[in-house]
C-alpha cells in the first residue's frame, strides 16, 4: 500500500471506526484509488476516485457482488437516514460536483418520495467535479482524502453505523434526551456531513486547533447539538448541517455547565461581554499608569 492510501485510510478509519481497504492503480496513466469498508462478504459498497487527466476528478460508488441486502437496507432506510443522505448530495452540489443517484440503472431524482419506490436491483452514484487550476494549489492526495469522506459518510448515513440504538422506554425524560442527543454528535456520518459543512473552528470563541498546534490539531474539534429533543412534539429529523456545530472542549464543557445546556448563541454573547469589559478595565488601568 503506498503512502496516498495510508493516508486515505487512516483518514476514514479516525471518521468512522471502522476498518477500510484503499487500493491504488492506472488507467491511461491517470491514477485510481479504491476504497471499501473491510468486509469478507463483499456486502457492502466500493468508493472509486479517478483523476482524469489532472483536470476532472470522477467519483464512482457501486455496490459490492454479493450486495444485496445493503440495497434492501437503503431503499428502505428511515426518513431521518434519508433526510442526512439527501443533505450529504447537497454538499456535493455546493462544491460545484455534479451528481447523479441510479435505481435500475435509470437516474432518479431522490428528493421525490416516489424514487424510493418500487422493486430496487441496481443501485449506484457518480459524481464529476472539474478541476483545472485547482490542483495546482492542492495535493491529489488531500482532495482524495477530503471527497472520499464526503462520499463514504453519504453512504454510511443510510445504514446503521451506530454501536447501539435508543429505546425511550428505559429511559426517564431527561434519560432519554442525553442519550438521543449522544447518538446523533456521536454518529460519524452526522459528524462529517457537520464538519464538512461547517468547518473545524469553534463557532462560539473561533478557536483553531490546526492553527495553535500545527498537526497536532488538524481536524479536532467537537460537535454540539444545539436544540433540545424534547422541543419537538412530532418525529424529529435532524439536519446535521444546522442541529449541530462544531466547538471547542472548554466552549462545549460550558455549554453544558447548565441544564438545560445553553443556547450557543448566549454562551457567544456572554464572552462577547466579557471581553468588552476586560478591555475596559485594561484601559483603566493603562490611563492610571498614566
Amino acid at each position: 500500500m503506498n503512502t496516498d492510501c495510508i493516508a486515505i485510510k487512516r483518514d476514514l478509519e479516525k471518521k468512522y471506526d471502522i476498518p477500510f481497504s484503499v487500493n491504488y492503480k492506472k488507467e491511461y496513466n491517470d491514477p485510481i484509488y479504491i476504497i471499501v469498508p473491510e468486509n469478507e462478504l463483499e456486502e457492502l459498497f466500493e468508493v472509486r476516485l479517478s483523476f482524469r487527466q489532472n483536470i476532472r476528478l470522477i467519483i464512482e460508488i457501486q455496490p459490492q457482488k454479493y450486495a444485496a441486502g445493503m440495497i434492501d437496507d437503503i431503499q428502505h432506510a428511515g426518513m431521518e437516514k434519508r433526510v442526512v443522505f439527501l443533505k450529504y448530495l447537497d454538499l456535493f452540489m455546493e462544491k460545484k460536483a455534479k451528481v447523479e443517484v441510479y435505481i435500475n440503472q435509470q437516474s432518479r431524482d431522490m428528493r421525490k418520495p416516489s424514487s424510493w419506490d418500487g422493486d430496487w436491483e441496481k443501485f449506484g452514484i457518480r459524481a464529476t467535479r472539474i478541476m483545472a487550476g485547482e490542483m495546482e494549489n492542492d495535493t491529489q492526495v488531500s482532495t482524495a482524502v477530503e471527497w472520499a469522506g464526503i462520499s463514504v459518510g453519504m453512504m454510511l448515513a443510510l445504514l446503521n453505523v451506530e454501536s447501539s440504538d435508543v429505546k425511550e422506554k428505559r429511559y426517564l425524560e431527561g434519560g432519554v434526551q442525553k442519550a438521543l442527543v449522544n447518538k446523533y454528535e456521536r454518529n460519524p456520518a452526522n459528524r462529517e456531513l457537520c464538519l464538512a459543512v461547517n468547518g473545524y473552528l469553534c463557532k462560539i470563541c473561533g478557536f483553531d486547533f490546526e492553527q495553535v498546534y500545527g498537526g497536532l490539531g488538524h481536524h479536532f474539534i467537537h460537535v454540539h447539538h444545539i436544540k433540545k429533543v424534547s422541543s419537538y412534539e412530532n418525529q424529529y429529523y435532524l439536519d446535521p448541517t444546522t442541529d449541530l456545530i462544531p466547538v471547542c472542549p472548554n466552549c462545549h464543557a460550558m455549554l453544558h455547565r447548565v441544564d438545560p445546556p445553553m443556547d450557543p448563541e448566549e454562551l457567544r454573547h456572554l464572552m462577547q461581554d466579557m471581553n468588552r469589559e476586560q478591555e475596559t478595565n485594561d484601559a483603566e488601568i493603562g490611563s492610571n499608569k498614566d
